[in-house]
This record gives C-alpha cells, structure tokens and sequence, in this order.
C-alpha cells in the first residue's frame, strides 16, 4: 500500500475498486450474497386495494342517496372526459443480506422504478406525454445505524455505476409487528418512492394546466399517496381532474359497518352488476382523515368472461371541498361512461387481466415496462466492482 493509499484508508475513505460486500465489510457489517430473488414473482401481487377500508357502506357518498345499482345509458361510444393516462411500476430483487452487531441478518434489496404518463392528441393517437421517470435504489433495512448507513451511502453514490443507473441508497422501515417478512417493508418503500415520482408528474401537469373537466387523468391503481399527503385541502385539489382506476382489488370488504364478521362482503354484491352498470358511491377515508368516494362498474359483458368477477373495476376520486356531503352524481356518471367507453378495444389474448383492463392503460404500462432492464443484466450491474 503505498503512501496516498495508507492516508485514504486512515480516513476511512474506501479504496476506488471495491465489491458491494466490500463497502459494508469496511464498516464491519458482513454482507454476503445468496441467490439471486425475483421478488415480484417469490410473492403473490397483492390486490391493488390492499389495505383497503370503506368507511360506511350504508350511505352513498354522492348526491344521489338512492342505494340501488345505477344502469349507464351510452349515446355516444367515442365520448370520454380522459385524455391523460399515468402509470408506475417496479421491479424489486433480493441480492444478499446485511448481519448486524452479529444478530441480526435482514435482506438488501435493489429495485428499478419507473413512472409515465401518455395522453392521446386529437386524431385518437396515443403519445409519450412526460419522459419516463427512471430511479434504481439499493433498499437497506433502518436497523443500520445513522452514521453506517451515512457512509456506506455515500460511497456507493460516488460512483459510475450510480451516475449509469440513477441510483439512489434508501433506507426501508422494517417494523416486525406489522411487516411479516423484511423484504415487504422494502417493497413498500420502493412503491412509496414510484408514487414520489408520480406526484412530480402529476404537479407538473398541474403547472403546465393540462388538465380539465374534459382532460381528465386516470392513474393506473388506488390514490394511495398517505405518505405524500400534506393534510392540506391544496393537495385535494391537485386530484381534482384525477381518478384512480383498479383492475384488482379485494372482494372481501365487509358492506356493513355494524359488523364485519356479520355484513355481506362486497364480492357478493358485485355478482349482481350488469354490463354497464355501477354501485352507489362508497365513502373511504384514509389514515390522514383524507375522504375519497369509490365506486364498482362492470365494463364487460358477464358472458364474456370466465370469472364472475371479472370486467368489474373499482373507481376511486378524492372528494375536494365541494364534495364533503358526497361526490356529484352527475360527474361519477359521466366518469363512469367514459370509462366504458375507454374498454374497447382490448387487450384480449395480449394480457391476462384483459377484461379490467382498460386499453389506454395497457399501452401506458406496456411503455414503461418497456424502459426496464432485463432482470439478469440490473442484477448483475451490482456485483460487479463499485468504482
């Protein structure tokens, strides 16, 4: 070693080739490689709802307080209030695991995240309207402590390889009485870090005001942004030409909220919607006291499909001010017929979940799917020399 080296090394700066399983050994914290985990096909996806909870199911939360299945009368099957069409997605792999204080082994975890929005121009195309948002992160438990963490973080971010892939070193909050498994905890941080980037777009498509009555957004899933939420009516009014469109979700919540064990779950009563019909609004509020109104609406014929339970969504629309007593019926209507008419055509034999899936969507996430790296190529990227 010679002299620029010793006095590098004293300063506790890592030499410039080093192996990921080096930069932690250099704060004494083994890391060791293990196979290689897809985590996003180790575990069952989740239904896109997950977590869900409707807060009263007795009473519509719209302005018409009739409690029955509502029939959508279509005049004109080109007629849609959407223009815009966003979409986020990862992918997540266990790469090894970190044991400290010589206890405790908790996995690290890499991801590749990606968020976009398409909109369609006037002659029906669809076309790229933002740049895909890229980010990899490297997913460490918080049980590291603060000056660890700190270090090894900023070695990793000095390097090519980060400039290359955009990467960043993000800490995930393992707690054990929620999370059952570590690299759940690390899967959530990821999502919470692609709904980060979907708000971005989001407020600069507020900015650039794009969006209208008639230019409306759909985002691909549930409007989970806790995390994101200020509390502040100003973040309502960002969603107010914004929906959340899911194609799965939980069919299992109770429709009563006198008692769980005893109420109808919603599955049942979804088996009772027509083609073209919807449910009465459904008041849902989240951890932040954050009220939404969501609806089910089956987009597809039920001889069409081979589940009784397919071709139905869930609708989600965060109430603004002007909607405290109930979203306007009128507008979920409209919402409603739009989205019947953005079901054709589909994405039959292309897609297994064809028949809640609207096609917009599908080319949305078709595209930044597309901007992904091949799983061996992103994984090996990490164990190769940091430098």
């Amino acid at each position: 070693m010679n002299t620029l080296e010793k006095k590098n090394d004293h300063k506790g700066i890592a030499p410039k080739h080093e192996r990921l399983k080096e930069i932690f050994n250099n704060k004494n914290i083994l890391f060791y490689d293990n196979e290689n985990l897809d985590l996003d096909h180790y575990f069952q996806e989740p239904y896109q709802d997950e977590g869900d909870e409707i807060k009263d199911m007795g009473e519509p939360f719209e302005t018409d307080t009739s409690k029955q299945k509502r029939k959508l009368f279509i005049q004109d099957k080109t007629y849609s209030n959407f223009t815009y069409f966003m979409d986020g997605s990862r992918r997540t792999y266990k790469i090894g695991d970190m044991v400290l204080d010589n206890r405790k082994i908790y996995p690290v975890v890499v991801a590749q995240v990606r968020a976009g929005c398409t909109g369609r121009s006037q002659d029906k195309k669809l076309h790229r309207h933002e740049e895909i948002s890229s980010k990899s992160l490297i997913l460490i438990c918080n049980k590291i402590n603060d000056v660890d963490y700190e270090e090894i973080r900023q070695r990793i971010l000095q390097t090519d390889i980060a400039k290359q892939l955009n990467l960043d070193v993000v800490r995930y909050k393992f707690d054990s009485s929620r999370d059952t498994v570590p690299v759940n905890a690390a899967i959530a941080k990821a999502n919470s870090i692609m709904q980060n980037m979907e708000i971005g777009i989001l407020e600069k498509m507020i900015r650039s005001n794009v969006l209208e009555p008639d230019r409306m957004l759909i985002v691909d899933g549930p409007l989970q942004f806790i995390a994101q939420d200020t509390g502040k009516p100003e973040f309502a009014d960002m969603f107010y030409n914004v929906i959340g469109v899911s194609k799965s979700f939980n069919p299992m919540l109770p429709t009563s909220t006198k008692s769980s064990r005893k109420g109808t779950q919603i599955g049942a009563e979804l088996l009772k919607l027509n083609y073209g019909e919807r449910t009465p609004v459904f008041l849902k509020e989240n951890s932040r006291g954050r009220k939404f109104g969501c609806w089910y609406l089956r987009i597809r014929p039920k001889e069409r499909v081979t589940n009784p339970l397919e071709g139905i969504i869930k609708i989600e629309k965060m109430a603004t001010k002007e909607d405290e007593d109930g979203i306007n019926t009128s507008a979920v209507d409209n919402i409603s017929v739009s989205l019947l008419n953005e079901g054709l055509p589909t994405s039959f034999g292309r897609d297994s979940r064809w028949a809640s899936h609207l096609y917009p969507i599908y080319l949305t996430e078709t595209l930044i799917k597309s901007s992904f790296e091949s799983d061996m190529v992103f994984i090996n990227k990490f164990k190769r020399d940091f430098e």
